[in-house]
């Protein structure tokens, strides 16, 4: 009895240690943060009649500056949709893409820059994956609206007989963003056999820019970005066939809003959503943009 009591007392010392270290603490924005800068919700927004939506910046086809400043782009379409539902007016902010989508979360949802940039209600394009939302419980992915899946642009004449796929890239030259998904994929294949054949430019149009000159005979990207890229070209296509030993070549992406202080809005945006994609307006801004759009995975 002595035994199972000491066993007990060293447990609940242990625990409550634990408790006070914070490893069992929920993460909460700190106090000092205004509420207006962790998320506000539905009845609010609708009150001072404007919604705020996060779209990245220089992410063509999706959100981008045009000639004349002014953002477009499917996210802004979709942005407008969701605006339109609501029946209050949009105000969209394009946002710089962090070193991970995490502290995209933390700076553009939750909690807010260190540098003062006020949070969105809203931030659109945000990849779902269940490891992603446990990681982020402070924040509330929902409103998947497409799938996203990495696609290999090419030379059509390089490729006369059938569309290249990785194992083509050990003897032609392939360009790929620095740091990005494909980069990494074809550096790790087969053992490295690709590494010379890779080149590397910090912008997909650059890239592109490349293999336009005929300096890379392809190049791997996501694939509506490829198909803005090369839409309107009849010498270049698009193949998004198989990627062997790519654990993750797609994914669903959707919306992100602040869970403790938005779970209505979220609701509300994920409806809004989910019945455009079910009528096909999605599908409608994708093509109205001369992309392939296809349904979310859940």
């Amino acid at each position: 009895m002595r035994l199972r009591t000491s066993l007990s007392a060293i447990v609940l010392m242990t625990v409550l240690t634990l408790a006070g270290s914070g490893l069992f603490a929920r993460e909460f924005p700190s106090d000092d943060s205004g509420r207006d800068r962790v998320g506000i919700d539905y009845d609010e927004i609708i009150a001072r009649g404007y919604i705020e939506i996060g779209v990245y910046e220089d992410f063509a086809p999706y959100s981008w500056r045009d000639s004349s400043g002014q953002l477009v782009g499917v996210d802004v379409d979709l942005a407008r949709l969701v605006a339109d539902e609501l029946g209050v007016a949009l105000r969209v902010t394009d946002l710089p893409a962090d070193e991970d989508v995490d502290t995209d979360l933390r700076n553009y949802v939750w909690r807010g820059h260190y540098m003062g940039r006020r949070v969105v209600n809203v931030l659109m394009r945000v990849p779902y994956n269940r490891e992603l939302d446990y990681r982020n419980e402070l924040a509330a992915l929902t409103g998947r609206y497409a799938q996203e899946r990495i696609a290999i642009g090419y030379r059509i004449s390089e490729f006369p007989d059938e569309p290249p796929w990785p194992g083509s890239f050990t003897s032609k030259k392939v360009g790929v963003e620095t740091h990005s998904l494909p980069d990494y994929y074809l550096t790790g294949l087969q053992q490295g056999a690709m590494i010379e054949n890779i080149m590397r430019r910090r912008a997909l149009g650059d890239v592109i820019g490349l293999m336009r000159e005929g300096e890379v005979s392809a190049v791997m990207a996501i694939r509506a970005r490829l198909e803005h890229y090369l839409r309107d070209d009849p010498d270049f296509a698009v193949e998004s066939g198989p990627l062997p030993g790519l654990s993750i070549g797609s994914w669903p992406v959707g919306i992100a809003t602040a869970f403790y202080t938005a779970r209505m809005l979220s609701y509300e945006v994920d409806d809004i959503i989910t019945a455009a994609v079910r009528d096909g307006r999605v599908e409608a801004i994708y093509r109205a943009h001369g992309l392939t759009w296809e349904e979310p995975g859940r």
